[in-house]
């Protein structure tokens, strides 16, 4: 990433999720309860997730590779998250549900949505500024 205010955006949204994790902990009693507890940060870690790797990714790739590693590995990695928990090892949670699955691609797909939206107008911006 060229653009400094593109990083920043990425921080920010990371403490953010960081942040709302804590919040709300596995004792969260309103509102959508169970969605929240079930299922919010397996769409908001790997959307993050996607996001952070584009940091670090486009340093070394072009642009379309950088998001094909980062869709893939974000996924690859929430699969085997879900397989280990299927055979009964703890990580990173220790309940299996094919479901997750379904919300960690719903995460990357809206990582790749303000990657495509928002971050692509930032750097594009500053394309333009220095032409």
């Amino acid at each position: 990433m060229r653009n400094n205010i593109s990083k920043l955006l990425i921080v920010l949204i990371s403490l953010f999720v960081g942040l709302l994790h804590f919040l709300i902990g596995p004792d969260y009693q309103g509102v959508f309860k169970n969605f929240i507890r079930s299922y919010l940060i397996d769409i908001l870690l790997p959307m993050n997730l996607y996001l952070l790797l584009q940091i670090s990714l486009r340093q070394h790739f072009t642009l379309n590779k950088a998001r094909l590693i980062g869709i893939s590995s974000t996924f690859i990695f929430g699969v085997v998250v879900e397989i280990l928990q299927a055979n009964g090892i703890r990580f990173l949670g220790n309940t299996y549900d094919p479901l997750d699955i379904l919300m960690y691609g719903l995460g990357i797909a809206i990582g790749v949505t303000i990657d495509l939206v928002i971050i692509d107008r930032l750097e594009n911006n500053r394309e333009g500024e220095r032409k």
